[in-house]
């Protein structure tokens, strides 16, 4: 008895094995394409800030004072013509 049950339990799984298809997983999709980053933009030029250029220090206030000398005896040729005139 015991030895029909047993078969028949295997004889039962066996078909039921057997009509029932395996059941494959879904095919995985592929791996998306990686898409090549893009290239770098061109590098602009820029011109090199410009350089704050100071003369040297060699002048001196000497021609400040002939200037003031000219300008003086200008004014006093002035003076003296019309101090002419008026006399």
């Amino acid at each position: 008895m015991i030895r029909v049950l047993l078969l028949c339990g295997l004889v039962a799984f066996w078909f039921a094995c057997a009509s029932t298809p395996e059941t494959q997983p879904p095919p995985t999709p592929p791996p998306p394409v990686a898409k090549p980053a893009p290239p770098p933009p061109a590098p602009v030029y820029e011109p090199p800030p410009p350089q704050v250029r100071e003369l040297p220090k060699t002048a001196s206030s000497l021609p400040a004072l002939g200037l003031a000398g000219l300008v003086a005896l200008a004014g006093a040729g002035i003076l003296r013509g019309v101090r002419k005139r008026i006399r």
